[in-house]
């Protein structure tokens, strides 16, 4: 479906105001049918006597039912009149990078975050919409623990103006970023691991040091389909951040938007991937690895907050965020290589 007006959406919050909220926005962007429901367990019934449901806005920290539980309810077939490949998008804070990760093993289709304006909502959904799902068994998705943790002073209703004071904005979707996302990440470098963090190079060297650290994902002697896959695919990425940072300069806002979105989800699906071999390999610090994936999808959406009215800004989380992919590949990556070379040699 290519226009939200022909949807039927289920918004799913534990807090009546929030799915007021959802609904007003909803409402402005055309669409006619909008169901709510206050938990997941709820959430799965209105499913299952339904059958005709496109899209769903899940919250995380719900009872009984909370959101991961029916986003693996849905992929592993456990409701019934509802398709395996339903689009879902859940409602996060990036800070929780435990519930983001887990939602990506879950194969949802997007992220959302409070608070939202339509503009902002409407190229979530179209996104999400778009991105095409390859659902692995149903028990993969089934050994994904569903566990939550949040910070529930962040995912507050409070932290939200009054409805009549937020009316939504088509027009500003990068403003609503900005309050989406604050700097308030904390380093990560060194979770859950006893190596050093990787300090990033400097402007001269930056191009080499990038380009040896890429090379290193793939050294010679070992055949790994995913590991010659995830080398083209992180070319990509930094191809497209390459060019986001120079359009930095002449593009318009919503250009930039729609690239910093196509980056996002180039890197959510990439995440996903890995996340999967992971497990597949039992990897031990999987959850430090996926850690610092959190850090780079939030370091994505701080770009997109930083366009507009504080263009220096931008370009300063254009740095944070290449710098941040760098760490990524020089460490965690490379350990891995590590672990599925010597993985490898014991075989």
């Amino acid at each position: 479906m290519e226009h939200i007006s022909e949807l039927a959406v289920l918004v799913v919050d534990d807090q009546p105001i929030i799915n007021e909220f959802y609904r007003k926005i909803l409402e402005q962007l055309g669409c006619k049918w909008i169901y709510s429901a206050l938990s997941g367990e709820e959430a799965a019934k209105l499913l299952a006597s339904r059958g005709d449901i496109n899209l769903v806005l899940t919250d995380i920290d719900m009872h009984p039912g909370n959101g991961l539980e029916l986003l693996q309810a849905i992929r592993c077939g456990d409701i019934p009149n509802t398709s395996r490949d339903l689009c879902v998008m859940v409602v996060t804070d990036y800070n929780y990078r435990h519930n983001v990760m887990k939602a990506v093993g879950l194969d949802c289709q997007g992220f959302l975050s409070k608070p939202l304006n339509a503009g902002l909502l409407a190229d979530k959904i179209h996104a999400a919409l778009h991105r095409t799902v390859n659902l692995a068994p149903a028990e993969t998705y089934r050994g994904i623990e569903t566990d939550i943790r949040l910070n529930r002073a962040i995912a507050s209703p409070d932290s939200l103006p009054p409805l009549e004071s937020r009316s939504p904005s088509v027009s500003s979707p990068a403003e609503s970023s900005a309050t989406m996302i604050q700097d308030r990440a904390p380093p990560l470098e060194n979770e859950g691991s006893t190596h050093p963090s990787v300090a990033p190079p400097g402007p001269s060297d930056a191009e080499a040091a990038l380009e040896t650290a890429l090379n290193e994902l793939l050294p010679a002697g070992i055949k790994d389909g995913f590991l010659i896959h995830k080398q083209g695919a992180i070319r990509e990425i930094l191809n497209l951040l390459d060019h986001i940072g120079k359009a930095l300069n002449f593009a318009s806002e919503a250009e930039l938007v729609e690239m910093i979105d196509q980056l996002e989800q180039m890197s959510t699906d990439l995440f996903q991937q890995e996340y999967l071999h992971q497990r597949e390999h039992s990897y031990q610090p999987l959850s430090a690895h996926q850690a610092e994936h959190g850090l780079i999808l939030q370091r994505t959406q701080m770009l997109s907050g930083k366009l507009g009215r504080h263009p220096e800004r931008a370009i300063k989380a254009h740095q944070q965020l290449r710098e941040a992919w760098y760490r990524h590949i020089s460490g965690k990556d490379r350990m891995y290589v590590n672990f599925l070379q010597n993985q490898g040699s014991r075989a």
